[in-house]
C-alpha cells in the first residue's frame, strides 16, 4: 500500500490565487507559508497577537496541516508595520501589499501540488487527464458527517454530544437543555463544516451510484463513509466532457428543483435510506445554515500532471518513491488522483 505524508515536506500545496494588490486599502495581504500547522489555528493565532477578531482575517481555503503550504490572507485595518512583529511557529508570513476587498472561501483559482508517493513497487502508472470529483477523507474526519446528518435532522442533543468543544461543554453546564445555544457557542465555520460534510457524503454517494448504474466500473476504493467509484479515462472524456461541458452531480438542499431527471431518483432511494426530507435542510433554529443546493462537477481536469522516474524510497526499505506533479482547480482533491493512479 502506497504512503502519503511521511514527512511534510512530502506534500506541498501552493495558492493559485486571485488578489489583486495595491498600494492602499483596507486590507493588508500577506502569504503564509507553514508547515505542520492548520490554516484555522494560524488564524487564530493572528487574531490573538494582532489584537482582532478572527472574522477579520480572510483566507480563500484551508490547507492540510501534515504538510508544507502557501496560501495568501487578508487582514483587516492592519498596517505593514505590524505585520513584520508577528511570529508563529513554523510559519512564515510575509506581506504583499493592500487591497480594499476580503479574501473569503472560493476566492482563489487551483492550487499547484508537488506530493511524493512512497512505499511502492516498481511498476507502470498509467497517465490521467480526469479524476472522480469526490470530496475525499480531509472533509470527513471522524464524525464530521454523523454530527452533521443530527444537525439537519434536528437531533440537537444527540449532536453536540459528538462535539468536543469546551465553550459547548461550558454553556451545557448552565443550559443543560439548549442544544441549539450550545450549537451557536462553535465559530461559525466550526458548525459549517459539519453540515457541509454530510451534504459531500451524500454527493460521493450520488455520484458513485451513478456510476454503477451507468458505466462499466474500473475499481471501488473503500473509505471511510462508504466506497470511491472510478472508470476510465477515455470514457469520461467521450462520454462526460463533450464540447467543454461537464456533467453535473447536485448537491442536495432544500432547493429540489435542481435535481433534474437522470439523478432524481438516485437521490430519491439515498434520502430514502437516510431518512430525510429535502424541507430538513432549512434550519429554522440556525437559519443561516440552511443549505439551498448546487451543482459541482461530477470530473475534474487534471492539468501539468507530470510523474517522475522511481527512485529508492529513503524512509521504506526496499521500496522506491516517486512524485507527482500537477495543477487541480479550487474545490477538488489531490488526493482522489493519487488514489486513482496508486490504489
Amino acid at each position: 500500500m502506497y504512503k502519503l505524508k511521511q514527512i511534510p515536506e512530502d506534500f506541498i500545496v501552493k495558492e493559485i490565487n486571485n488578489v489583486k494588490i495595491k498600494d492602499t486599502g483596507s486590507f493588508a495581504y500577506v502569504l503564509i507559508k507553514k508547515k505542520e500547522r492548520n490554516t484555522l489555528d494560524v488564524v487564530k493565532e493572528l487574531a490573538k497577537q494582532l489584537g482582532c477578531k478572527e472574522k477579520d482575517i480572510g483566507f480563500a481555503g484551508t490547507k492540510d496541516k501534515k504538510a508544507v503550504t502557501e496560501q495568501v490572507m487578508s487582514l483587516l485595518k492592519i498596517r505593514k508595520e505590524r505585520i513584520s512583529d508577528l511570529k508563529i511557529e513554523n510559519v512564515s508570513i510575509n506581506f504583499l501589499g493592500y487591497g480594499n476587498d476580503p479574501l473569503s472561501l472560493g476566492d482563489l483559482s487551483g492550487n499547484k501540488f508537488e506530493i511524493v508517493v512512497r512505499n511502492l513497487e516498481n511498476r507502470k502508472i498509467d497517465n490521467t487527464f480526469f479524476v472522480e470529483n469526490y470530496f475525499d477523507e480531509q472533509r470527513f474526519s471522524e464524525h464530521n458527517v454523523e454530527i452533521g446528518r443530527l444537525i439537519i435532522k434536528k437531533q440537537f442533543s444527540e449532536a453536540v454530544k459528538l462535539i468536543d468543544n469546551f465553550n459547548i461543554r461550558n454553556y451545557l453546564k448552565e443550559n443543560s437543555t439548549d442544544a441549539v445555544g450550545a450549537l451557536k457557542r462553535l465559530p461559525k465555520k466550526m458548525l459549517k463544516m459539519y453540515i457541509h460534510a454530510y451534504q459531500s457524503y451524500l454527493w460521493n454517494e450520488t455520484l458513485a451510484s451513478y456510476l454503477r448504474i451507468n458505466v462499466k466500473v474500473m475499481k471501488e476504493i473503500t473509505y471511510s463513509q462508504g466506497k470511491f467509484v472510478f472508470v476510465k479515462d477515455d470514457f469520461i472524456k467521450n462520454n462526460f466532457i463533450k464540447n467543454n461541458v461537464a456533467l453535473k452531480v447536485p448537491l442536495i438542499g432544500f432547493n429540489d428543483e435542481i435535481i433534474n431527471g437522470e439523478f432524481r431518483q438516485i437521490i430519491l432511494e439515498l434520502m430514502k435510506k437516510e431518512q430525510i426530507n429535502f424541507s430538513d435542510f432549512v434550519i429554522k433554529q440556525i437559519p443561516e445554515f440552511s443549505l439551498e443546493g448546487e451543482s459541482r462537477n461530477a470530473f475534474t481536469e487534471i492539468n501539468d500532471l507530470k510523474i517522475s522516474e522511481f527512485e529508492n524510497d529513503d524512509l521504506n526499505s526496499d521500496k522506491k518513491k516517486v512524485k507527482v506533479s500537477f495543477t487541480l482547480g479550487k474545490g477538488s482533491y489531490a488526493t482522489m488522483i493519487i488514489r486513482r493512479l496508486f490504489s
